[in-house]
């Protein structure tokens, strides 16, 4: 009878942990977010709105330093408007920054950067059932079907409930 409940409750909500892909507009001066928090995993997608431009994750094209991020990413420049100029999946945390480094792009503005947050940081399932007021039931049904160590696991999950 539990299980039939689980089961039955599972089908009316939805909540689902995987990987994403961000988008980030580049144009004329901007990097539209400039500035964005991803989870460990997702990847971010650079699309050109219009102009020539690269997306630089290596030296700061304003000091000429490193920008000293958990991991180094450049891309090719391209002024094709509408074309992906760079994909890449962010698998180590920490913060990243970067900028285009065509021209005076930088300097006058067209910089970003990216915080990426630990898998260990990502809320589950349970997090996400146990912090909601409104499924103290499913809670319940969660912690009597002993699901609460797969639903704490790593995803992707989709779990339906009612509210």
């Amino acid at each position: 009878m539990k299980k039939q409940l689980l089961y039955i409750m599972f089908s009316l909500f939805t909540i689902s942990i995987s990987q994403v892909t961000h988008t980030i507009n580049a144009g004329s001066y901007y990097f539209d977010p400039s500035e964005i928090t991803i989870n460990q995993g997702d990847i971010i997608e650079w699309i050109n709105d219009g102009g020539f431009h690269d997306v630089n994750g290596e030296i700061n094209s304003i000091t000429d330093e490193p920008f000293n991020n958990p991991e180094t990413f450049n891309s090719p420049s391209t002024n094709i408007a509408g074309s992906t100029i760079y994909m890449h999946e962010f698998n180590i945390p920490g913060t990243y920054n970067y900028d285009c480094s065509v021209g005076s792009h930088a300097i006058n503005g067209m910089i970003g950067s990216i915080i990426v947050n630990s898998i260990a940081e990502v809320i589950t399932v349970v997090d996400i059932i146990v912090g909601s007021e409104d499924h103290n039931t499913l809670e319940t049904a969660v912690i009597a079907a002993g699901l609460v160590d797969a639903l704490s696991g790593e995803g992707p999950f989709t779990v339906f409930a009612p509210t």
